[in-house]
């Protein structure tokens, strides 16, 4: 059986037998079935990842000139090369864009883009994390919070065997929903959801990425797709 020929059932398993042990991973396992049934994640798979207007002005968001400072921009992911590199960043205004653009089933206006890049949304999502709805206020920037990020170089081994479980099964259910799972995008959301991740390690106090992690990362994510963005943007 290839690896676009398995079914829901098998990977699912796989999931849950090695890690169904760890906290939340049950949920981001259910979460991720019920998002192929969303005609906003199916328009947000195929949406893709070139028309995202002229992108934030660095001039105008302070975060921005920090995380260019303390994350690297080193092309290729390597052994003993931090993890994290600037792109991981911009993507977080890309997902909002087109999770936003899905929801409203059209273009995003000018004045909408620029709630995008200049709202507090990417913010609240980096910094308070799975509370990014919430009635918490956007916390500041935290430079320190950045320069740790930059410094994070691994995962621990129970979460690099997690990731490539929850991408296989990622990917499968995708496959089996869509008829195809676009290369684009796939790389593109593994890299977000496991940025979110490190921004979960950094916020515990640690510099290597558990599985607890990535399941954090990708339930921010979940949570993202199946929140109505419209009234939050705005408010923002």
């Amino acid at each position: 059986m290839g690896f676009f020929e398995k079914s829901n059932e098998e990977v699912v398993n796989r999931v849950i037998s090695d890690f169904g042990d760890f906290n939340g991973v049950r949920d981001a396992v259910d979460g991720y079935i019920g998002l192929v049934e969303s005609e906003v994640y199916k328009k947000t798979v195929f949406i893709g990842f070139d028309s995202v207007g002229d992108g934030p002005d660095p001039d105008k968001i302070s975060m921005l000139n920090i995380v260019a400072k303390y994350l690297t921009t080193f092309p290729l992911r390597l052994p003993f090369i931090p993890i994290f590199d600037v792109k991981d960043f911009y993507v977080s205004f890309t997902f909002v864009w087109n999770i936003w653009a899905s929801q409203l089933d059209r273009e995003l206006t000018k004045e909408e883009c620029q709630k995008v890049y200049y709202g507090d949304l990417v913010k609240r999502i980096i910094f308070l994390l799975d509370d990014f709805d919430s009635d918490l206020e956007t916390p500041p920037v935290d430079e320190e919070f950045f320069k740790k990020l930059g410094k994070i170089k691994k995962m621990d081994k129970s979460a690099e065997k997690f990731s490539d479980r929850f991408l296989s099964f990622r990917t499968t259910i995708q496959v089996n929903a869509f008829g195809e799972s676009p290369p684009t995008f796939g790389v593109n959301e593994l890299a977000w959801t496991r940025f979110l991740a490190g921004c979960h390690a950094v916020h515990s106090g640690r510099n290597v990425i558990s599985v607890n992690d990535l399941v954090v990362g990708n339930k921010v994510y979940i949570k993202l797709v199946n929140t109505d963005l419209d009234p939050l943007i705005r408010s923002l």
